[in-house]
């Protein structure tokens, strides 16, 4: 059975900072005071006249090494989400770091749940004006949000130029006042409306941001009195890790090149095609010290097959391409893109999953998960009811089960047959599979060999294993009331506050044994379509009778050895299809290689090429 599941992690948090231009100098051989530390200005400077201070610093740095925001120096105010100094001993948050180092986080204390828009603020400020030409911000982050890719909660850098009386956001319509801007619009459902906002989870890995020149943009000018902070909101979530940030800091110069490239693409769909490469296209750009043509890798994993680093070359301006090798019908393949620029600084994608198959798949949540699980109790489940008509296909074989699961735990995947009221007979299951995080978690079912034509479609779900509460996360709204079903203390309960985010892949295939139309006559005897040929696991083989007739179907090897019998019974006259899983008459899987299918219906016989691959 194959299960390949790639991290989906949860729910974002806040953070932010403040920094202020008029701090008095602080020498990098001042006297620490237990565990807080000022804010270090590289390179540090002997001690000056302080009418010459500020005209003179080149930086301000805070790389929040203490056990409290609070200090000497620091005049760092918090409202809203509670902040902190966090560090790797948390229960959650980011773990690269040495032991022991540490960082301001929001929220203090871990979101547990709770209803209601939040919003949080970290500040500092000083009232004096500076004598700077330029002012840059950067500062490293590190976020587990509500999803790697969702748009309800996020943050936003702000910038006052009158002591904290207004702010405005900096980079609002993202257009590279920051790097890297913002990730998306959120969705409308917090404070910040559909602003654009850090919004995606960089689990596990930091991201360095830096600005442009602050005061050319018009931000703030000279003698302002200046302030940055960083907001974040949420709407309701069901849990999270939080907001973190590091090595804050203000300076007349630019950073140096933190910035690893940004590598933007579009993602392969599935496709039908065996016979073509599948070609990946990336853009990759670097706005510091350019990207280094030979760091572009196409990383890829074939299902049952290889795992493989490649070169991608250049196919024009910013733009690099490499090849995944052509497949056979139902085979997954993963794949990602990585860069580095000429500083070191490396960037990756996402984890990318198409299925070269002509499967259908059907979904009926928006790709948002927003409402905590209808089901978190051991015994407890939530299912969809799938209709194959919304793919446009009558009957099909269940070949892929996808459900976002929200928590760690054991669950099976249960089937039950549809009916116009609550899910009907119980037909199989798969058990026993363990979910490690909140993530999109991918079952192939297409051993159980359920094929159905029921125009009421088929309910599949997950039950929660007794202990454990990894329930199924539901999207905003319940837009299909009549497909949504929790099975709670034993009880089949209609979905009640949004779409369970569970999804089916089916095989359009005929339905077994049916036959034409009454008053119609099949013309033709003989094997039909085989998909697919080749096979890896599963092929579905299609044959036509003339006359009722008792009909064998066998499968030999080149040998001429039988290798399994798939029918042997009457029949009537019509078209028939039949299934064969790889196995022989003892239930071992075969080896690959060239098997023949002969069918056998009176005095008729016929005989086709069947190719196994693995």
């Amino acid at each position: 059975m194959k299960s390949r599941n790639h991290v989906f992690p949860a729910i974002m948090c806040i953070l932010g900072i403040f920094v202020s231009v008029t701090s008095a100098v602080v020498s990098e051989d001042q006297p620490r005071q237990g565990n807080v530390i000022e804010l270090e200005f590289k390179p540090s400077l002997p001690s000056l006249p302080k009418s010459f201070s500020d005209a003179l610093r080149p930086e301000y740095y805070d790389e929040f090494e203490r056990d409290t925001l609070y200090g000497p120096d620091i005049p760092w105010t918090t409202s809203g989400y509670a902040w902190g100094i966090r560090d790797t001993l948390d229960t959650y948050g980011p773990n690269t770091a040495p032991s022991g180092y540490r960082f301001a986080g929001v929220p203090a204390g871990d979101i547990a749940m709770y209803t209601g828009n939040q919003t949080g603020y970290l500040t500092a400020i000083r009232g004096s004006a500076h004598t700077w030409n330029h002012v840059y911000l950067s500062m490293d982050y590190w976020s587990s949000f509500e999803g790697p890719a969702t748009n309800f909660d996020g943050g936003i850098v702000e910038i006052s130029n009158d002591s904290g009386v207004t702010w405005v956001q900096i980079d609002s319509l993202a257009e590279g006042h920051l790097n890297p801007t913002y990730d998306a619009q959120l969705a409308g459902t917090g404070s910040l409306g559909n602003a654009w906002a850090y919004c995606y989870s960089t689990t596990p890995n930091w991201v360095s941001v830096a600005s442009q020149d602050l005061q050319a943009l018009g931000y703030v000018g000279i003698g302002d009195f200046i302030g940055i902070r960083i907001t974040f909101a949420s709407d309701p979530l069901s849990h999270g890790q939080g907001w973190f940030i590091d090595n804050a800091r203000m300076a007349d110069t630019p950073p140096p090149d933190l910035q690893p490239p940004l590598i933007t693409h579009t993602p392969l769909p599935d496709t039908i095609d065996t016979l073509s490469n599948y070609t990946v296209t990336a853009t990759v750009t670097d706005d510091g010290s350019g990207v280094n043509p030979d760091s572009v890798i196409l990383h890829y994993e074939i299902e049952n097959g290889p795992t493989l680093d490649v070169h991608m070359t250049s196919a024009g301006p910013d733009v690099y391409e490499a090849d995944i090798p052509a497949q056979t019908w139902h085979t997954d393949i993963w794949y990602s893109v990585l860069a580095a620029d000429n500083a070191g600084n490396w960037a990756t994608t996402a984890t990318y999953n198409f299925e070269v198959t002509n499967a259908r798949t059907i979904i009926y949540d928006d790709g948002q998960p927003y409402w905590v699980p209808a089901a978190t109790t051991g015994g407890d489940g939530q299912y969809v009811r799938f209709e194959f008509s919304e793919v446009g296909i009558d009957s099909g074989l269940l070949h892929q089960v996808k459900l976002l699961i929200s928590d760690p735990g054991t669950f099976d995947i249960r089937i039950y047959e549809a009916t116009a009221g609550a899910p009907g007979s119980f037909i199989d299951s798969v058990a026993e599979l363990y979910n490690s995080q909140l993530q999109w978690y991918t079952v192939d079912i297409t051993d159980l060999n359920i094929i159905t034509d029921n125009p009421l479609g088929i309910v599949v779900g997950h039950i929660i294993a007794p202990g454990d509460s990894c329930g199924v996360l539901r999207d905003p709204t319940l837009d299909y009331p009549g497909n949504m079903w929790n099975y709670i203390g034993g009880v089949w309960q209609p979905g009640v506050s949004g779409d369970n985010m569970i999804r089916l892949k089916v095989i359009p295939i005929t339905y077994t044994g049916i036959a034409e139309k009454p008053g119609e006559h099949c013309s033709y005897f003989g094997l039909g379509q085989i998909s697919p040929n080749p096979m890896r696991t599963n092929t579905v083989i299609e044959y036509q009778l003339t006359t009722p007739l008792y009909v064998s179907l066998d499968v030999y090897n080149v040998s001429g050895q039988l290798v399994r019998t798939l029918v042997n019974q009457y029949e009537q006259i019509g078209t028939h299809q039949v299934t064969w899983n790889s196995h022989d008459e003892k239930g071992r899987q075969v080896a690959s290689g060239v098997y023949f299918l002969k069918l056998q219906a009176g005095d008729n016989s016929t005989t086709k090429k069947l190719l196994l691959v693995r």
